[in-house]
């Protein structure tokens, strides 16, 4: 009965700090964009993206000259769930837009498997560009404690905002002004 408790316990608070509240919180860059050190620059990465482009490896510098932004979610994370259909629609939009947009989209799913990732993406009909992050290597190096997290990387490299939490879709498109036409 105490291991039971025990694994309860572990399981519930795994699952409190792996999902973000959905209260949302976005920093933002406060300093000038001349005054920005080296330690606003993205952190450089490396995946390998899934579906469509699937084994193609991208870093950070082949979104260079455009807008990135890089969602961390997971499949078995209810706040995710809920934002993904938003995700999906924005996605959509941007891939409308064609070779005129100034904002690429790369959702990172984190802690699951391929195999959990693609019968997710598959089921609910998800056809954004995504990459696996099953370590959470690329995660960790963006500080992402809690997810969904949503890092706005400008089209220098450098991190513009981060936001923690759902966001609905007006909040999304608040979060991407500017570069969303």
């Amino acid at each position: 009965m105490k291991k039971l408790l025990t694994v309860i316990l572990a399981i519930t608070m795994i699952g409190s700090v792996s999902c973000a509240k959905t209260n949302k919180k976005t920093i933002e860059s406060t300093e000038p964009s001349s005054a920005k050190t080296k330690a606003s620059k993205a952190p450089d990465f490396k995946l390998k993206l899934v579906d469509k482009e699937n084994g193609r490896q991208v870093s950070l510098k082949d979104y260079e000259g455009k807008a990135l932004l890089l969602h961390f979610w997971a499949t078995w994370c209810p706040p995710c769930r809920a934002e993904l259909p938003g995700m999906q629609a924005f996605f959509e939009k941007l891939e409308s837009q064609g070779d005129s947009k100034k904002l690429e989209f790369l959702a990172v799913c984190v802690s699951d498997t391929e195999d959990e990732r693609s019968a997710f993406m598959k089921e609910n009909n998800y056809t954004f560009t995504g990459a696996l992050d099953k370590s959470g290597i690329v995660a960790a190096s963006y500080g992402v404690q809690g997810i969904p997290t949503t890092v706005l990387i400008g089209p220098d490299g450098t991190v513009l905002k981060t936001n923690v939490g759902m966001m609905s879709e007006e909040q999304l498109a608040q979060f991407v002004k500017g570069y969303v036409e």
